[in-house]
């Protein structure tokens, strides 16, 4: 008995290899198969949420892992939505002001034998505060003081504040107002035609909404929205259109939109 277990047991052995091998070769390629499907897609992931990375600010992601990229893209995009919304509503009541109460031109057409009037810079034909000085204005200067080159203003000044006020006229002769305070560096530039309002502060979520608002509560209409983000400093630059119905001067807005950031 036992000579014959010694006999049958390498060839059980034997068969036993046989079946492994069999089903190795079997499912070898198989299971290779489902690694390099694995492999490309962990690999495929990883590139999506380095886009996805790439196309929102730095300070929407802290880590680097799956979880934190998907979560700051989801808080960015709520962000977004909520800007969006704003921008749609006011575009929706400038549609109902403008159906409900039309302008009427009545200014008079000129006689074809008047002599015509040499024609002026574009800069002057364009609409601007009427609190911006010019010559022949019918407006009274009661805020002259927001037209002040710096140093007298400087001088004018009687009381410290933590937020304080410049304005001046640069060479092009675009008003420039600034604000600044120890949260935010608020400037205001008069452009041709439009206004560009610019904010530097650290990274607020939703401040760029609450300056929405704000421009909105001032009846200004906004051409464009500019957001933007180096390391944790936020960079706001808001374009909006202005007429001869604007009331505020530049250091009025500036002082306004500074205010905005004292409510954070």
């Amino acid at each position: 008995m036992e000579s014959e277990t010694e006999e049958t047991s390498p060839k059980t052995k034997r068969q036993k290899l046989g079946s492994l091998e069999e089903t190795m070769n079997t499912d070898g390629p198989q299971r290779m198969s489902h690694i390099t499907v694995e492999r490309n897609r962990r690999k495929q992931m990883n590139e999506h949420l380095s886009v996805l990375r790439s196309l929102m600010p730095c300070f929407y992601v802290k880590r680097g892992d799956q979880a934190s990229i998907i979560g700051g893209v989801v808080d960015y995009i709520n962000e977004l939505q909520q800007v969006l919304q704003a921008l749609e509503a006011k575009k929706q009541r400038k549609v109902y002001s403008e159906v409900l109460s039309p302008r009427v031109v009545l200014s008079p057409r000129p006689s074809p034998l008047s002599p015509r009037k040499p024609p002026l810079s574009p800069r002057l034909n364009l609409p601007i505060s009427p609190r911006t000085p010019q010559p022949g204005s019918p407006y009274k200067p009661r805020l002259q003081k927001g037209y002040l080159s710096p140093t007298m203003a400087a001088s004018t000044s009687l009381e410290p504040s933590p937020t304080s006020s410049t304005s001046s006229v640069d060479n092009n002769n675009e008003l420039v107002a600034n604000s600044k305070s120890p949260v935010a560096d608020v400037e205001v530039k008069f452009s041709g035609p439009n206004l560009v309002l610019k904010t530097v502060s650290p990274r607020i979520p939703g401040q760029a909404l609450k300056i929405i608002s704000a421009l909105e509560e001032l009846s200004l209409e906004i051409l464009n929205v500019n957001i933007n983000t180096v390391d944790e400093t936020m960079l706001n630059s808001f374009t909006i259109k202005i007429g001869i119905e604007c009331q505020l001067s530049a250091e009025e807005l500036a002082q306004q939109i500074q205010q905005t950031f004292g409510h954070c």
